[in-house]
């Protein structure tokens, strides 16, 4: 209590006189309040768990358990919820089987069906070895075509490699693997013959996500090389059965490389003699075509949505491409994707003493558009 009262005087006195003392009195009271709150708040707390019956062990763990039970139920009931058609069947699938130890290497296709591989599945496996394709490790397996994840995981722990064929058959296999190519058309090449041809299914699966998805086309061979999975190697042992058929694409309509194509041929697709001519004027000034939709550039807008259906271009030429550090400034003056007011601020620039280093540069000059920036990106090196 004295403690409080203390307080109460050190409050009251205090050099605050702005506040009434009735006030102040009040405040103290309803600390007091809470500060008692608080206390007996402690106080029942203490009492309640000193008169709470106790519950026995045996009681308490098997509530626990019936807990843990509810809980798997619940995760088991999430879990089919959102199970795909396909992953339910497999999952009720396997719950009949009666799985065993096997080498994939080995197996038999009797054995693949008790296994419960689908026909496709044992076919892309039978052909994969007849190829001379070796399982060496369960990452191997995982990659055989059509094989579902869920599958994969069901049988990835009776896999064992312990007959795998040695190294010296495995080198016999390397030097044959050219015999896998056969001639094919990358743009009509299904995922069953990519995969015979010894691609995995995550590059078959980008490749037709680059092709059907995105619409990438292969005009010429070179086109095919562009692809991220296709290395220089990987590239000279396929080329000579790479097989363009562009009739096929184009349905039988004619159409030329908008980069390669002449005026008389492009007078043949729809162009006026004065279209032609200014499209291969403009082609010499800016460094070749990227996209066909770059005909508007330099021929009407309306003429240019209906004559790009009836041209192409892909990687048979080059796009020129120059340094803005020591481009000439006739070159830039005759280039048609700069203006004036933008070649004197490129020359300001420079004249400074400064280089550009990154395309980004350009947009510290106030005078390029995020446009004219994605135009230029594909004709400037640093």
């Amino acid at each position: 209590m004295n403690i409080f009262k203390k307080f109460f005087n050190a409050v009251n006195n205090s050099p605050f006189s702005y506040v009434a003392k009735k006030d102040k009195r009040e405040v103290i009271t309803l600390i007091i309040i809470i500060f008692v709150a608080l206390f007996l708040t402690k106080i029942v707390q203490k009492v309640a768990a000193k008169s709470a019956p106790k519950i026995p062990e045996s009681e308490l763990s098997a509530y626990n358990q019936r807990i843990e039970e509810l809980n798997e139920i619940y995760r088991e009931k999430l879990q089919s919820d959102t199970l795909n058609r396909l992953e339910q069947y497999i999952v009720s699938r396997y719950d009949s089987l009666t799985l065993f130890k096997f080498n994939p290497n080995t197996v038999s296709e009797k054995d693949l069906e008790r296994l419960g591989l689908t026909e496709k599945q044992i076919a892309n496996l039978l052909n994969y070895r007849n190829n001379g394709g070796v399982f060496k490790s369960a990452d191997d397996f995982r990659k055989l075509y059509g094989l579902r994840t869920m599958q994969f995981n069901f049988l990835k722990d009776y896999l064992y490699f312990q007959d795998t064929v040695q190294p010296e058959k495995e080198t016999v296999t390397i030097e044959k693997t050219s015999e896998k190519y056969f001639d094919f058309d990358p743009n009509f090449i299904t995922r069953e013959d990519m995969y015979k041809m010894g691609f995995s299914t995550k590059q078959i699966e980008a490749f037709m996500q680059l092709r059907d998805e995105k619409g990438k086309k292969f005009y010429v061979k070179k086109d095919f090389s562009t692809v991220f999975f296709i290395d220089n190697q990987k590239y000279k042992e396929l080329e000579k059965y790479i097989k363009i058929d562009l009739n096929r694409l184009f349905s039988g309509k004619k159409l030329f490389d908008l980069n390669l194509a002449t005026v008389d041929e492009l007078v043949e697709v729809g162009f006026t003699n004065v279209e032609a001519e200014d499209v291969v004027k403009f082609r010499e000034k800016v460094g070749y075509f990227y996209a066909p939709w770059q005909l508007s550039d330099c021929i009407k807008y309306d003429r240019a949505n209906l004559l790009k259906n009836n041209v192409y271009t892909c990687l048979s030429v080059e796009l020129k491409k120059f340094n803005l550090n020591t481009i000439p400034e006739e070159e830039l003056e005759n280039n048609p994707y700069f203006t004036d007011f933008q070649i004197k601020k490129i020359l300001e620039f420079r004249n400074s003493g400064k280089q550009f280093k990154h395309i980004a540069d350009l947009q510290t000059l106030n005078a390029f558009s995020e446009k004219d920036l994605k135009k230029l990106q594909h004709y400037l090196m640093f």
